[in-house]
């Protein structure tokens, strides 16, 4: 994911779908981490980050990279992008 979004701002293509909700959700999550790293603190930005923008927490990974990398995301990920 971060290579797709770093790809998008090296050519200047806006960032749209999951590539955009990937980089708005770690912004936000790293902006609320800043004082500090713990599982604690993950935890409550990364729901904080979800809900800020009011989207699914399978929304923040592009299907291409789903379907590339199978064996790291459950079937939420599959059912909610429609792919198998």
């Amino acid at each position: 994911m971060i290579h797709r979004v770093q790809e998008a701002i090296d050519t200047g293509t806006l960032l749209t779908k999951a590539d955009a909700s990937f980089y708005m959700h770690e912004i936000s999550e790293f902006t609320m981490m800043r004082g500090g790293y713990t599982e604690e603190i993950y935890n409550v930005a990364h729901q904080a980050a979800l809900n800020k923008y009011d989207v699914s927490p399978f929304s923040v990974y592009a299907p291409e990279v789903i379907q590339q990398m199978r064996e790291s995301f459950g079937r939420g990920w599959f059912k909610f992008w429609g792919i198998e």
